[in-house]
């Protein structure tokens, strides 16, 4: 057993608030905790930690244990809690911060929309609502009109979101044009280590981090299951059968998506970004690159009469399994 390499400490009313950023788990941490957590940070057998805890019966040590194993801040050697701080010491290489982010913000809890109005509600009767636009008033000098016979900005202008749509079916031309328009590859540059894809979107140091997974419930000439799409080969391999309820359990529960035909879901395969930039900013770069991606999807699927319906309440831990995704450093974006 050791210390688990997860923990970040916060100061609290004279002890220290512990936080497991890869379980996700809280608990009250002493100063005695914490020294004793300091002094096992390296593969630790029980009779060495009795030996720390010298006042403790062996089963006042085994209660101790429990509770640390409970909320993670030990890790016994060959669980699969060790086995992912293992694989995330080795393979995540943009620190701290971004793992902080990146991990806790994974299958997180979702509220319904009932209790997210009432929350806005309240909000809005306790602290009253906030400006979402800044004017330039008098000082501000008038451009010409954007949507003048400008056939792209008009259609960049049409684009809505509409969750209620009709529930009717696509075509594989449509679901093509999407794919394509989002990760399509077109042609191919060369730097000082080898040749990189140019794709539909600009990639971060060229390093095409997107992977796209197709669920098909109702399209037209594509037989209903999930699909990976390869951008290269703009083409789709079949890789499950789509469930009844796989759409709606992967957005978090949304009923919303009860019903719709097709799911496009981007997943990040940031090893491919992290392979070329160590400096952590590097995280957001590949987040900016999933809103590029979306938005061409969502562009083309307008000037195919559709609405593209973008959410990011993802079960990410579903996805994952449904999509054989293992390595700590892919994730449903």
């Amino acid at each position: 057993m050791k210390c688990s390499e997860a923990l970040v400490f916060t100061p609290d009313d004279g002890q220290f608030v512990a936080y497991n950023f890869l379980t996700k788990s809280v608990f009250q941490c002493s100063p005695d905790l914490l020294d004793l957590l300091l002094k096992i940070k390296d593969w630790t057998d029980l009779d060495a930690l009795r030996a720390l805890l010298p006042d403790f019966t062996p089963g006042e040590v085994d209660g101790v244990l429990d509770g640390l194993f409970s909320v993670s801040a030990l890790v016994r050697e060959g669980t699969p809690e060790a086995e992912k701080e293992s694989e995330y010491s080795a393979t995540w290489t943009w620190g701290l911060p971004a793992a902080l982010m990146h991990f806790s913000v994974q299958d997180n809890a979702y509220i319904t929309v009932e209790q997210a109005e009432a929350m806005q509600m309240a909000k809005a009767d306790a602290v009253g609502l906030i400006d979402l636009h800044r004017p330039n008033g008098d000082e501000g000098v008038k451009l010409p009109d954007p949507t003048n016979g400008k056939e792209l900005i008009a259609l960049m202008a049409k684009r809505r979101t509409v969750r209620q749509a009709r529930a009717v079916p696509i075509t594989l031309e449509q679901v093509s044009d999407c794919l394509f328009s989002g990760l399509g590859i077109t042609g191919w540059t060369k730097n000082c280590v080898g040749m990189l894809p140019l794709s539909m979107t600009p990639s971060g140091g060229g390093r095409n981090p997107y992977e796209a997974y197709v669920f098909a419930r109702d399209v037209v000439g594509l037989a209903r299951g999930v699909y990976h799409y390869s951008a290269l080969e703009h083409s789709l391999a079949r890789m499950a059968d789509l469930e009844d309820d796989d759409i709606t359990s992967l957005i978090g529960g949304q009923e919303w998506g009860d019903d719709k035909p097709c799911m496009i879901l981007l997943c990040a395969h940031m090893e491919r970004t992290m392979w070329k930039y160590e400096d952590p900013n590097a995280y957001r770069v590949v987040m900016i690159e999933a809103g590029h991606i979306g938005q061409n999807i969502m562009l083309v699927a307008t000037e195919n009469g559709l609405t593209a319906c973008p959410t990011a309440a993802l079960n990410h831990a579903h996805a994952k399994e449904k999509l054989g995704l293992k390595a700590i450093t892919q994730a449903p974006i």
